[in-house]
């Protein structure tokens, strides 16, 4: 196995002939990158417009105050996502609100299934 060298014990780097670069050298002044750019590159800067909240997704977000209170996570496919959030647009229910009711059809259909046995 070797042994690592260790930082403390290197030679000495001589940096004497590390100079900043001549004030010529730096690049053009930036008024005259903004006159250059300026017809032909659109601006990074988030406009007032834009609404940053539901930029990430392609469905509105489903922010209610409702009440509930605690978060839900599981990985699934993006068809179940996506048909998830069709039933709750289409029905008009909130995230939660579509979550309770499938729950709610899973225990019935459980207490059905009991029942016929």
């Amino acid at each position: 196995m070797t042994t690592r060298t260790s930082i403390f014990n290197a030679p000495a780097v001589d940096v004497s002939d590390f100079k900043p670069k001549p004030a010529d050298k730096l690049g053009p002044a930036p008024d005259a990158i903004d006159r250059v750019s300026h017809p032909r590159f659109r601006s990074r800067e988030a406009e007032a417009s834009v609404d940053v909240d539901g930029a990430s997704t392609k469905r509105q977000p489903m922010v209610y105050r409702t009440g509930r209170n605690v978060t839900f996570s599981a990985k699934t496919t993006r068809e179940t996502v996506d048909l998830f959030y069709e039933i709750a647009q289409r029905n008009g229910w909130k995230a939660g609100e579509t979550f309770e009711k499938a729950i709610a059809a899973l225990l019935r259909e459980e207490e059905a299934k009991a029942g016929s046995e």
